[in-house]
C-alpha cells in the first residue's frame, strides 16, 4: 500500500512541476559525476582548469546520457549514496596515515566506551533475575539517620509480617554451611536457611521437586533441603531421582526435595554467600531465644504489593516500628526504625559512584578523540581547498559538498566503531577478569546486542560530531578567492582558530581526566600507608568447621586445634599459630558493651563493642602491640575467671580519664546474675572493617572461655606463606581427615581485597587519563605542524631579515604554550566542578587538592611543550632561499 502511495505522489509531483524531477536528479548526479572526476584529475597533478575542461570532455555527451536515464525506470534510490560511499573510500584510501590515524584514534574512544558501557549495563542497569524485581526490597532494623537495611530480629520481623498491608510477603534468611563428606575429600558447602515462601518471595521456579512447606518451616522438623544446580551436577551427576533421596550433612540426614534452576545466583541478595548451593528451612519459632527482641541476626526481603508505591509501604512500616517502640520501650532505642531499600539499590549501591565516574571518564576520552580527528580533517582540508574550489566553480551545491564530506566523515567513524567493537570486546573480556570478586553481578558484565546498538549509534554521533564542523567550514569558503589561489595550501586565521579552540578544549578534557585520577592515586597511597594495627606480612590463615558431634565439648575441639597446632609448629617455615574467631579485616561479631558500675537509662545506649574469641598467642602472631596490662596466657582456661583484653579506642572512649585495668563488663545484654568479665589488658586498635574506616570499640575473650565461633587459624611464616598452604591443609586433615579446610590464603590477600575496587578504579581512570593525555599530545602536534606548514614563507622571511633560529624556535614554542596555558586554565575550572563527584572515593584527600592540581598541570605543559618542539624545531631549521620560494 505504501509504495503505490509513494509512486502516486511521485507521478503527481511530475505532473506539477514544469521540469520532471527525474530529470533534475539526473543533472545532479551528471553534476556530481562531473566534480568526482574533475577532483580525481586534479589531484593526479593536473592543473585545475584543464582537470576541469577534461572532464566536461569526457561527460560531453550530456544529452546521450539522459537519454539513457530516461529509458530507465526511475533512479534506485541508493545510488547517490553509494556513488558518495565509493569516493569517499577512494579518497581515504589515497591518505593511509591519516586513515589509519582517525581510525585507531575513535577505536580507542569506542572501545573503551564500549567496555566500561557493558560493566555499567551488567552491573547497575540490567534488572534483577527475579519476577518483578522493582516490587523487591531489603528490610531492616535502624536507628534514626541510617539509611542501609541490614539484618533484623526474628520477632520484630514477625510482628512486621502480621501488622503490615502493603506487602505480598516477607521472608528472614540467614547464612548457614554443610559439610559433605561423601565421595571424597570433605567439602564445606555454603548457602543459606531461609523461611518456606523464600523462593515465592524472589519469584524463583525449582528445575525439579518444590520448595519447602509452612510444617517444613518449625524447629522440630528441618530435615529437608533445596540444592542448587551446580552443586546437583558436581557433587550428584545431575541424577533426575535426586527428589527424595536422602543425604549427609554435617552429621545429619536431609532430603532433597527440589534443585533450583541453572541461572539461579545469590550473588545479589544482601547477606547471602557469594556461592549458596544449599538451602534448609529457617526453623525458628517465638520461643527463647529467637524471641530476643534485641537481637538483630536475621536478613529480611520482602515484595510489595503491586501498585503499592514506596513512600506508601515505608510510611507504614514506620508506623508499625512506633508502635513496637511504644509498647517494648525497653527493647528498641527510642528513634527506632525500619530501613526500607530498594533492593537493587542495596546490591549495588556501594558501585554505583564508582561504575558512572568511569562512565563519565570514558566519555570525556570519545570526546577528546572526536576532537583530535575534528582538528586532522580540519587539517586536512587545507590540502583539500582547491578540490572544494573546483567543486564550487563546477556548480556543486553546498549541501552536495558538505554531504560528500560527511560521509567521509560517517565512513571513517564506521570503521572506527568497527575497530572499537573489536576492541571493547577483549576489553571487557579483561575487565570481568580484573574486576574485584567483590563487584556484585560480576558474571553479568558481557556484549550483547543493546551494547552493539549503543557502538553503533557511538559511532554514527562521533561522525556528526568530528565531520560537520570541517564540512562547514571547508564547504562554505569562497570558490573565487579560493581559485585565486589553487596552486597553494593557504590556511586561513578562521580556521587556525578554530583549530587551536579544539586543542585547548583537548586540554581542558585531559586535565579534568589526569586530576581525577591523580587524586584517587594520592587517596589510595595514603590508605595503602595507614597502619592497619596488625602486620599482615608472612601470615597464613586457614578456616576449619568441625561438624562431628564428638566435637560438641570445648575440650574436644581446643583437643583437636592443638593436635592441628603441634603438626604446624614442627613445620619448617612456621613460626607460631594461634586461632581467632573473626579475621582483620572482616565482618566481626558485634555485642553490646556494659560497664558494670555504669548503669543506662536505656538499654539501647549501650555502645556496639567488636567481640573476639581469641587463643593466647593470638597478639603475638599478628603483632597487636600491647599498650597496657597483659595479654592472655595458658592459665586463662575455661574454669578459670573470666578475663577480656579491650583496644585503646574502647579504653579511651568507655573509660575516659580512669584506668580500664581491673574494670569488668559484659558483652551482650546486662544480666547482673551472671559472670562479669575483668579487662586485664590494653592492645592496639584494628580497622576491622577497612583501612578507611575508624576503629570500632573491640573486646577480645580467651578462646577456650567462649567456644561459640567458627574459628580460623593465623600462622606467623619466616618464609612465603603461599608456600606453606598445603602443609597447613594437611596437619589439620591429619588429625581428622573427615572435617573440611578450606580458605587457606595468605593475610595479605583479605588486605588487597579490601583495596581491590579503589585499586581497579583507579587503574582504569589512570589508563583513560593517560589516553586522553596522549590525545592531546597529538592534536599540538597537529596543530603546530600546520601553523608551520602554512606559515613558511613568513618564517623565510623573518630569517631572511635577520631572525636567529633561536627567535623562531622561541616564537613557535611560545604560541604552544599559550594555548596550552588557555587550555589548562579551562580545565583547572573544569576539574573543580566536576571532580566534586570523586568526594566518595577519596580518602583524606580534597577534591580541590591543589598541589596534585599543580603537578599534573605541569606535567601536561611538559606534555604540550613537548610535542610542540619537533615542529618548532623544523621551523627553526627553514632554509629562507627554499621559504621564499615555497608555494
Amino acid at each position: 500500500m505504501l509504495p503505490r502511495t509513494w509512486k502516486r505522489l511521485q507521478l503527481l509531483w511530475r505532473a506539477l512541476s514544469g521540469r520532471s524531477t527525474l530529470e533534475r536528479e539526473m543533472d545532479e548526479e551528471l553534476r556530481f559525476h562531473l566534480e568526482n572526476r574533475a577532483a580525481d584529475l586534479a589531484r593526479s597533478g593536473m592543473p585545475p582548469a584543464e582537470a576541469a575542461r577534461r572532464a566536461r570532455i569526457e561527460f560531453g555527451a550530456v544529452e546521450g546520457y539522459k537519454e539513457g536515464c530516461r529509458e530507465a525506470r526511475g533512479l534506485r534510490p541508493f545510488d547517490e549514496l553509494r556513488s558518495d560511499l565509493r569516493y569517499a573510500f577512494r579518497v581515504l584510501r589515497t591518505s593511509p596515515s591519516f586513515t589509519l590515524t582517525a581510525v585507531a584514534t575513535l577505536a580507542l574512544g569506542i572501545g573503551a566506551n564500549t567496555a566500561i558501557f557493558s560493566a555499567l549495563k551488567g552491573v547497575l542497569l540490567n534488572q534483577l533475575p527475579y519476577r518483578d524485581p522493582n516490587q523487591l526490597v531489603k528490610l531492616g532494623e535502624a536507628d534514626a539517620g541510617e539509611k542501609r537495611a541490614e539484618t533484623i530480629g526474628y520477632t520484630t520481623a514477625y510482628d512486621l509480617r502480621r501488622l503490615s498491608h502493603s506487602f505480598a510477603s516477607m521472608s528472614l534468611y540467614r547464612d548457614a554451611a554443610g559439610a559433605i563428606v561423601e565421595r571424597g575429600e570433605p567439602e564445606l558447602v555454603g548457602g543459606l536457611r531461609v523461611n518456606y515462601d523464600f523462593f515465592d518471595t524472589l519469584g524463583i521456579r525449582m528445575q525439579i521437586g518444590r520448595g519447602f512447606l509452612p510444617e517444613e518451616d518449625r524447629p522440630d522438623r528441618r530435615h529437608e533441603v533445596v540444592l542448587s544446580h551446580g552443586l546437583w551436577m558436581r557433587r550428584y551427576g545431575g541424577d533426575p531421582n535426586i527428589v527424595g533421596r536422602v543425604i549427609r550433612l554435617s552429621d545429619s540426614s536431609f532430603t532433597v526435595v527440589g534443585v533450583l534452576p541453572a541461572g539461579f545466583r545469590t550473588l545479589e541478595i544482601p547477606g547471602a554467600p557469594s556461592t549458596s548451593e544449599l538451602f534448609e528451612p529457617l526453623g525458628y519459632a517465638l520461643t527463647e531465644p529467637w524471641a530476643c527482641r534485641d537481637c538483630q541476626h536475621l536478613q529480611l526481603i520482602a515484595r510489595m504489593k503491586p501498585g503499592v508505591a514506596a513512600a506508601q509501604a515505608q510510611a507504614e512500616l514506620n508506623t508499625i516500628m512506633a508502635g513496637l517502640v511504644r509498647q517494648y520501650p525497653a527493647s528498641y532505642p527510642p528513634q527506632a526504625k525500619v530501613a526500607f531499600e530498594p533492593l537493587r539499590e542495596h546490591i549495588v549501591g556501594r558501585v554505583t559512584t564508582a561504575l558512572w565516574v568511569l562512565m563519565g571518564a570514558v566519555g570525556l576520552v570519545l570526546l577528546i578523540a572526536c576532537v583530535n580527528v575534528a582538528n586532522l580533517m580540519l587539517a586536512r582540508a587545507t590540502g583539500r581547498a582547491k578540490e572544494m574550489a573546483l567543486r564550487a566553480a563546477l556548480g556543486a551545491a553546498r549541501w552536495r559538498l558538505i554531504r560528500q564530506l560527511l560521509t567521509e566523515s560517517l565512513l571513517l567513524a564506521m570503521a572506527g566503531g568497527l575497530a572499537g567493537v573489536l576492541l571493547g570486546w577483549w576489553c571487557t573480556s579483561g575487565l570481568a577478569a580484573l574486576a574485584p570478586r567483590e563487584m556484585p553481578r560480576l558474571n553479568e558484565i558481557r556484549i550483547d546486542g543493546t551494547v552493539l546498538w549503543l557502538a553503533l549509534a557511538a559511532s554514527l554521533i562521533t561522525g556528526m560530531l568530528f565531520g560537520l564542523m570541517p564540512a562547514l567550514r571547508t564547504s562554505g569558503a569562497d570558490p573565487n578567492g579560493a581559485l585565486k589561489d589553487l596552486g597553494k595550501a593557504t590556511d586561513s586565521h578562521s580556521r587556525r582558530s578554530l583549530r587551536n579552540l579544539l586543542v585547548m578544549g583537548e586540554l581542558a578534557l585531559a586535565f579534568v581526566l589526569a586530576v581525577g585520577a591523580g587524586l584517587l592515586g594520592k587517596s589510595l597511597l595514603r590508605l595503602i600507608n595507614v597502619d592497619p594495627g596488625f602486620d599482615p606480612h608472612n601470615v597464613l590463615t586457614l578456616k576449619t568447621y568441625l561438624y562431628s558431634a564428638r566435637y560438641q565439648k570445648p575440650e574436644a575441639e581446643l583437643s583437636y586445634d592443638e593436635q592441628a597446632f603441634a603438626r604446624l609448629r614442627a613445620t619448617p617455615g612456621i613460626e607460631s599459630v594461634a586461632m581467632t574467631s573473626s579475621l582483620p579485616l572482616r565482618d566481626s561479631d558485634r555485642y553490646g558493651f556494659h560497664v558494670r558500675d555504669h548503669r543506662l537509662a536505656h538499654p539501647s545506649e549501650a555502645p556496639s563493642a567488636d567481640h573476639y574469641s581469641v587463643s593466647s598467642d593470638y597478639f603475638r602472631v599478628m603483632r597487636i602491640p600491647l599498650k597496657r596490662g597483659r595479654v592472655f596466657n595458658a592459665q586463662d582456661i575455661a574454669t578459670a575467671p573470666k578475663v577480656a583484653v579491650i583496644s585503646e579506642t574502647c579504653a579511651r572512649e568507655q573509660f575516659p580519664n580512669q584506668d580500664p585495668i581491673g574494670k569488668q563488663i559484659q558483652l551482650g545484654g546486662r544480666d547482673d546474675s551472671k559472670p562479669w568479665i575483668t579487662i586485664v589488658g590494653i592492645v592496639g586498635d584494628v580497622r576491622q572493617y577497612g583501612l578507611d574506616t575508624t576503629p570500632n570499640i573491640a573486646a577480645y575473650i580467651p578462646q577456650a572461655q567462649n567456644m561459640a565461633f567458627v574459628f580460623t587459624l593465623v600462622a606467623r611464616t619466616s618464609t612465603d606463606p603461599r608456600g606453606l598452604e598445603r602443609a597447613a591443609r594437611a596437619a589439620f586433615l591429619a588429625v581428622d581427615p573427615t572435617q573440611p579446610v578450606f580458605q587457606v590464603q595468605p593475610m595479605e590477600s583479605y588486605l588487597a581485597s579490601s583495596l581491590a575496587q579503589r585499586r581497579f578504579t583507579l587503574a582504569l581512570l589512570a589508563l583513560f587519563g593517560g589516553m586522553a593525555v596522549a590525545l592531546a599530545a597529538v592534536g599540538i602536534y597537529g596543530v603546530v605542524s600546520c601553523a608551520v606548514t602554512s606559515r613558511t614563507r613568513e618564517l623565510g622571511i623573518r630569517m631572511a631579515l635577520g631572525a636567529e633560529r633561536r627567535d623562531v624556535l622561541a616564537m613557535v614554542l611560545r604560541q604552544a604554550a599559550a594555548l596550552a596555558a588557555t587550555g589548562l586554565a579551562a580545565g583547572l575550572v573544569a576539574s573543580v566542578a566536576l571532580t566534586r563527584f570523586l568526594s566518595t572515593l577519596l580518602f583524606e584527600v580534597r577534591t580541590t587538592d591543589l598541589a596534585t592540581m599543580a603537578a599534573i598541570a605541569g606535567l601536561l605543559a611538559a606534555v604540550a611543550l613537548s610535542a610542540s618542539y619537533l615542529p618548532a624545531q623544523r621551523a627553526a631549521s627553514v632554509d629562507p632561499t627554499v621559504a621564499l620560494r615555497y608555494e
